[in-house]
């Protein structure tokens, strides 16, 4: 921190000094232009990286410090967005140089944002240090990564880059030291405001220039989205996944959830015991959430953690560990207990079944039986099918499998989950793979299952969950993170309603003490965090309620 520019002047503030269709915006160095013909008459900004200048921009998200002729994001594990307020440009040329600082965990990447309409509408250059690469990305309020193209990228922390991106038309190019790295076309947005940002990461920046077409525009919106993140800390990593949420006896909701640096987590010198899994939890129906801590952690990547509180009050968290082996992937259905409403949980994981996997919390019928749902994959992955294990004693002790769907001969790699009909059978929704979900009933308890039936539409991680008012709730991954509606006791489904453009999905619902309900999923990708969103469900599907 604290380093100063090379160059005299930095910034980015527009003070004209003539009309003119055409301006320029430039500190320190104007960009050679090539393609666009440029009026003779140009402005030029004081330099605004100063103590003093704050005002001549919108800081949208997180910590920034200006001085000393750099622009400084200094919160390392979260995002940050910074705007110029004026001008507007269409056209335009970009330069800056930045600064990526190599401590910190997650994907340490500096930001270029432009054509800006809002603080969540826009464009933006994401130049990842960790995995070497320059994304091109639109954002929305409701899906803040809608990718246009990557490449590969010579992008390392601890040192200088100049990052130059030419927006010409529905033309955006960008060069990395010199170097041409992007050049797609995408035409959602004409023109707007530019900006600087980070994602998990201590950026610099100094040397902005730009020059282009000014045009008039409403002044930047300041947007925020219809989910917020409820878990952030060094605690949960860098990669957060998989939530389970359920409401405990004393009222709070506590979500668990898969932490660590990629979408699998094997042991290195950062994470020596590789996954783990963590938890938060919120005390006022999802407004505020705790900061994470860590519910398990072997030495396997331990994986899709999912939390049920059984009647007795102990709390149960089901998942599964992970980890290659030379005869093939390892695999168990474990269990870890906390019997003090989620302070402390047991030091030692209980397996009950090898060979399986699990993705759904324990489920508790009312005459105490406890049902978990399990599915099996062969080797070679050609086929696989659901099943469930059962409990008549707490969970204390547990049958074999049950398979569900094992004579079909599909490819259910099943995550299966079980909910109670009112007329006291079982429904069981399985994912399909290469196939549309499927599903299957039981009119004994789990104790023998029908033959599994196609549910009508694809579907990855059910979770099912009945509201007060009688509705069943099934939320899926595809399409997006979406959710389905019955109100004829799983005969028929009313969706898929979208919660959320992101793919990662894993939703899980809990109705909340007003009737509206709580969604927790999560954003697939570099530096995936865990969302929720609240909405009410009404006769026609959805309605997206604020905080």
């Amino acid at each position: 921190m604290g380093r100063r520019a090379d160059t005299i002047a930095t910034g980015g503030f527009y003070r004209p000094t003539q009309v003119a269709a055409w301006l320029t915006v430039s500190i320190g160095f104007l960009l050679a232009v090539t393609s666009v013909a440029v009026a003779a008459q140009e402005s030029r900004t004081e330099p605004c990286f100063a103590v003093g200048h704050e005002g001549e921009w919108l800081f949208a998200e997180n910590k920034w410090r200006m001085g000393d002729g750099v622009l400084v994001q200094e919160s390392p594990d979260r995002r940050g967005s910074a705007f110029l307020r004026a001008p507007a440009f269409s056209d335009f040329r970009l330069s800056v140089e930045f600064f990526i600082h190599p401590q910190g965990p997650g994907v340490r990447a500096a930001a270029i944002i432009f054509r800006a309409t809002g603080t969540l509408t826009h464009y933006w250059l994401h130049l990842d240090s960790k995995n070497g690469n320059a994304i091109l990305v639109r954002s929305t309020p409701g899906n803040r990564w809608i990718e246009i193209g990557r490449r590969p990228a010579p992008l390392r922390a601890g040192i200088w880059h100049r990052a130059d991106v030419a927006c010409i038309g529905s033309r955006i190019r960008v060069r990395l030291d010199g170097q041409p790295v992007l050049d797609f076309t995408d035409t959602a947005l004409p023109a707007g405001y530019v900006g600087l940002g980070t994602s998990e990461g201590c950026v610099e920046f100094r040397n902005l220039c730009i020059r282009g077409r000014v045009v008039t525009m409403p002044p930047l919106k300041e947007e925020r989205p219809p989910y917020k993140i409820i878990s952030r800390g060094e605690a949960a990593g860098p990669y957060q996944a998989f939530p389970d949420a359920c409401r405990l006896q004393n009222g709070d909701i506590m979500c668990v959830f898969y932490a660590g640096y990629g979408h699998t987590t094997l042991p290195n010198p950062e994470w020596p015991k590789g996954g783990r899994l963590c938890y938060v939890r919120s005390s006022d129906e999802g407004r505020t959430w705790s900061e994470p801590r860590i519910l398990y952690d072997s030495e396997f990547d331990d994986r899709d953690p999912h939390i049920a509180q059984l009647a007795d009050g102990t709390l149960i968290c089901s998942f599964f560990p992970w980890a290659p082996t030379e005869g093939g992937d390892f695999l168990a259905v474990q269990v870890v207990r906390s019997y003090d409403n989620g302070e402390t949980w047991e030091p030692q994981a209980e397996t009950l079944l090898e060979g399986w996997a699990c993705s759904a919390p324990v489920r508790q019928l009312p005459d105490g039986t406890c049902l978990l749902g399990v599915y099996y994959i062969p080797p070679g992955g050609q086929v696989a099918w659901g099943g469930v294990i059962r409990s008549t004693d707490g969970g204390k002790t547990w049958s074999e499998p049950v398979p569900i769907g094992d004579k079909a001969g599909l490819s259910l790699a099943a995550e299966t989950d079980v909910i109670q009909l009112r007329d006291g059978r079982l429904f069981a929704a399985l994912r399909g793979e290469t196939v549309n979900m499927h599903y299957a009933t039981s009119p004994d308890g789990g104790l023998t299952w029908s033959d599994v039936r196609d549910i009508g539409f694809p579907g990855h991680c059910p979770h099912l969950n009945r509201l007060s008012t009688g509705e069943i709730l099934l939320a899926v991954r595809l399409p997006d993170t979406s959710l389905y509606v019955s109100r004829d006791e799983a005969r028929t489904w009313q969706g898929p309603y979208i919660l959320d453009h992101v793919i990662g999905a894993y939703p899980a619902t809990v109705e909340l003490k007003d009737g509206t309900v709580l969604a927790v999923y999560y954003e697939e990708g570099e530096g995936s965090a865990i969302r929720a969103l609240r909405f009410r469900v009404v006769p026609g599907g959805i309605e997206f309620l604020p905080w």
